[in-house]
């Protein structure tokens, strides 16, 4: 089995990209470890060369990225052809959407792979870019699978008539609908008034990499980072958006320090930038609390997680957080927002504690109720990393089911 992977962005040495799709990344080498071949295509909008490029602006952006017509990245095979982007815009006889299609038919056609029904599949992550990938499928008379994670379900099809419509025709005429989460498939049936049939294919986690560790590398970690070792260190992975809560936790927090100052918030984030940490926790007398970690390389987190006795995110919504499943999996007491498919993994008071979203009270009292009881920390930390092993398995057999569901597409005809 081929796969033809379409991520709409995906990791790549650019500041602020590390972290870009990188769980895609994950999950692709999963469906590899399964015996499937992958390649992953991502177009972008061509640009001339330099000085020409800077003659406009939506080419000066295009060029800023560079991106290669055809790059490796951690083993697999990445593409970028280009999208027909010649301005002025009035000599332009075909809109973005056409275009975009156009450019994968041609890269195929290009690179003479003859594409095979039985044997080839494209398999698209997040609407809108998905729909075009569902056209070229269509062209080129192959099969479509599309996963939807979060936002492309539960956010943007209320915000216009165009974009409900063009999630309804993506996901009825798919051959596949993945979600990373159960919510989202209800979700979508309950927004579009549908009945289509949705597989949940988890993320998962490498379990053998997000693992507990003895308390002296953990002493070892925090040193390196220079988080303070007598402290009790809350962590949060997110990127630095209002809807990941970071105001919230911040707020929070100013309420837990006024009881116990017994703590260090470490914050791990990358662009956009929407919200100020740094300044936020200054204005709330937070400055020394606060472990300021920024962007690291992915290969590196683990180890944070480690660092950590609290792991804690404030969403306002999510499809399902792979951070969380993370943490759970090192072995990390977790807080988080009963939103999204967070009580698909969360047993509330078992294995994690669930708090309502936009509620800063509430969560102080959870917060200060795990930083000053460790054994409570110890509890559900260890019943999370039992859940992970046992019951959400790793990147390799969640992927394993994808490769049978795609497998038995290709081999058994039409869903």
């Amino acid at each position: 089995m081929r796969i033809w992977a379409f991520p709409s962005v995906y990791p790549y040495e650019h500041p602020g990209m590390a972290w870009s799709g990188i769980f895609a990344h994950r999950q692709y080498k999963g469906l590899i470890e399964n015996g499937a071949e992958l390649k992953v295509i991502i177009p972008v909008s061509w640009h001339p060369p330099y000085p020409f490029s800077s003659l406009h602006g939506d080419w000066k952006r295009a060029s800023k990225f560079k991106y290669p017509r055809q790059r490796v990245y951690d083993g697999i095979t990445v593409y970028h052809p280009r999208i027909a982007n010649i301005k002025p815009a009035r000599f332009v006889k075909k809109p973005y959407p056409a275009r975009y299609v156009d450019s994968i038919v041609s890269f195929f056609h290009d690179q003479q792979i003859v594409l095979d029904r039985s044997k080839d599949i494209f398999y698209a992550q997040w609407l809108p870019d998905a729909a075009l990938v569902q056209q070229a499928a269509h062209r080129l008379g192959v099969r479509s699978a599309v996963l939807g994670i979060g936002d492309d379900i539960i956010v943007y099809a209320h915000e216009s008539k165009e974009y409900f419509e063009l999630l309804k025709k993506t996901l009825t005429e798919a051959d596949l609908r993945i979600v990373n989460a159960a919510f989202l498939g209800r979700e979508a049936n309950k927004i579009l008034g549908t009945d289509l049939h949705f597989d949940v294919i988890y993320f998962g986690v490498d379990y053998d990499r997000f693992r507990p560790v003895s308390e002296e590398t953990t002493k070892q970690i925090r040193e390196e980072y220079g988080i303070p070792p007598d402290k009790v260190v809350i962590l949060t992975v997110a990127a630095a958006l209002k809807r990941k809560g970071w105001t919230d936790l911040l707020d929070a927090l100013r309420t837990v320090k006024g009881m116990d100052d017994n703590f260090a918030l470490v914050a791990v984030h990358a662009a956009p930038n929407e919200v100020d940490i740094v300044a936020e926790a200054a204005a709330l007398g937070l400055a020394s609390n606060l472990v300021n970690i920024g962007e690291i390389k992915p290969a590196d987190l683990n180890r944070l997680y480690n660092a950590a006795d609290i792991f804690c995110l404030a969403s306002h919504w999510e499809g399902l957080a792979t951070v969380i499943i993370e943490a759970m999996a090192s072995g990390v007491a977790v807080i988080t927002t009963d939103v999204g498919g967070h009580a698909e993994l969360i047993e509330n008071g078992v294995n994690g504690l669930l708090v309502p979203p936009k509620q800063p009270g509430i969560l102080a009292d959870k917060l200060l109720l795990l930083i000053g009881d460790k054994e409570r920390r110890k509890k559900l930390g260890a019943n999370a990393r039992t859940f992970t092993e046992h019951k959400l398995g790793n990147f390799a057999d969640n992927a394993g089911r994808l490769y049978k569901l795609m497998d038995g597409l290709l081999s058994g005809g039409e869903r």
